[in-house]
């Protein structure tokens, strides 16, 4: 920007008539500044907005949890995942499971090591049945 007004002021002083150098100078650099800060931009306003990071794929991960126990997992709902700020990814879920503690187990294991999801947040449900499970809710 400095440079551009040293310029521009040279123009004026050498030929006053072409006075709208420094319009001209104050757009360009206005262009460039939002050409370059429109990255940093998106960035912040997905950060904010908890946007899904373009890292994880939610059917690859929905898959993985799925599949780490299969035997136990009956269902899984309510799968968030978004970027807290920089390359901090945040995870949650809500499974329903026959053996919740060893589900939780495998289910955190899998998000570490094949997603780099280090802050889950998994809420293991027992059975859907008042009379094997005395603890049973119901997630809405």
């Amino acid at each position: 920007m400095s440079i551009g007004v040293i310029i521009a002021s040279i123009i004026i002083y050498m030929w006053p008539n072409l006075w709208y150098a420094d319009p001209i100078c104050t757009y360009v650099f206005s262009v460039i500044v939002s050409v370059t800060t429109m990255p940093i931009f998106k960035q912040c306003l997905s950060i904010m907005m908890e946007g899904t990071p373009d890292e994880i794929k939610i059917e690859e991960l929905h898959q993985a949890i799925m599949a780490a126990d299969p035997k136990n997992i009956c269902e899984m709902h309510d799968l968030h995942v978004w970027k807290l700020g920089g390359e901090k990814l945040s995870m949650s879920c809500h499974i329903r499971t026959h053996a919740p503690l060893k589900t939780l187990a495998r289910v955190t294991d899998v998000c570490r090591r094949k997603f780099n999801l280090y802050h889950t947040t998994i809420q293991v449900e027992g059975l859907m049945n008042k009379d094997k499970n005395p603890h049973y809710f119901d997630c809405d």
